[in-house]
C-alpha cells in the first residue's frame, strides 16, 4: 500500500533530515554545466565552470561571473537581471516564464531567459526533496518503478504556482537508500518536451546528501525510456557550501 508520508519522511532523512536542512539558509555550489542544450540555445561554454548561490527556504539565486568576469545575475519567479562589476543593471527582464510562450527545443535563448532557465532549474535540483516541504506542494506516492533489478519508489510532487519549474507535475524516483536517481518532467519552456534527469555520485556536504553527477536525456513518453545520447545537460557539483 502506498503511504506517501512514510516515502517522504524516508527520504527527507536520507538526504540529512530537515532539522539540520533547516539549521542553513544558503546554498553555494560550484558546478560545470555542460550539454547540448546550450549549443542549442546560443549560449555554449557559459556555465561550464561557475558558482550557483541560493536561499534555501524561498526561490531566490544568482550566479557569480556569468557572462563576464564580475558579473552577476539576480533571479527569482517574477524578474532576472544581469549587473555589472559595480552592481548596476546591465539588464533585466520582468515576468520571465511568459517570455517562452510558443518556444520549441530549438528556439534560441536571450541572455536572460538562459539566467531564468539555469537559475530555477538548479535551485529545483539542489533543494530537492526538501522544498517539496515548502507551503504549496503536493506529493502523492504512485506506483513503483523496476529498474533492472530494483525497486524504485515514486513520488509525483505538484508544484505550487509561485515557484518557476520545469513543469506543474513531476516524477521522482528513490533506491532502496531513499537516494533521488531519477526525475522526469516536461519543460514547459521548451513547448513542453519530456526530459528525465539520472543522478549518481551521492556525496555528504555539512550533513546534507545530493547526487553530485547529473545527466540529462530525451524521455519516451510512451514505454518511460529514455535514450543517453545526446545528452541535453550534465551537471558536475564540485562543491557545495551552506550557511
Amino acid at each position: 500500500m502506498k503511504n506517501t508520508n512514510e516515502l517522504l519522511s524516508r527520504v527527507l532523512e536520507a538526504h540529512g533530515g530537515m532539522d539540520k536542512w533547516n539549521a542553513f539558509q544558503h546554498i553555494e555550489a560550484h558546478v560545470q554545466i555542460g550539454g547540448l542544450t546550450w549549443t542549442i540555445k546560443g549560449h555554449e561554454g557559459i556555465l561550464s565552470d561557475i558558482v550557483f548561490t541560493g536561499a534555501l527556504h524561498e526561490q531566490k539565486a544568482s550566479w557569480e561571473s556569468i557572462y563576464s568576469p564580475g558579473w552577476t545575475s539576480e533571479f527569482d519567479a517574477g524578474r532576472v537581471a544581469l549587473l555589472d562589476a559595480e552592481g548596476k543593471v546591465v539588464e533585466e527582464l520582468r515576468n520571465p516564464g511568459a517570455s517562452f510562450a510558443g518556444h520549441t527545443i530549438e528556439t534560441p535563448w536571450s541572455r536572460m531567459q538562459l539566467i531564468y532557465f539555469c537559475s530555477y532549474a538548479t535551485w529545483n535540483y539542489l533543494t530537492t526533496p526538501f522544498n517539496f516541504t515548502l507551503p504549496g506542494y503536493e506529493v502523492n506516492e504512485i506506483e513503483p518503478w523496476q529498474e533492472g533489478e530494483e525497486t524504485w519508489r515514486r513520488l509525483e510532487v505538484t508544484f505550487p504556482g509561485n515557484i518557476a519549474t520545469h513543469s506543474k507535475k513531476q516524477r521522482f524516483y528513490f533506491d532502496q537508500h531513499y537516494h533521488l536517481r531519477r526525475h522526469d518532467y516536461w519543460p514547459e519552456v521548451l513547448g513542453g518536451a519530456a526530459a528525465t534527469q539520472i543522478i549518481d555520485g551521492y556525496k555528504e556536504f555539512s550533513g546534507i546528501k545530493t547526487g553530485t553527477e547529473r545527466r540529462i536525456y530525451i524521455l519516451n513518453d510512451a514505454d518511460n525510456s529514455y535514450q543517453t545520447e545526446p545528452v541535453l545537460v550534465s551537471i558536475d557539483v564540485l562543491d557545495i557550501q551552506f550557511s
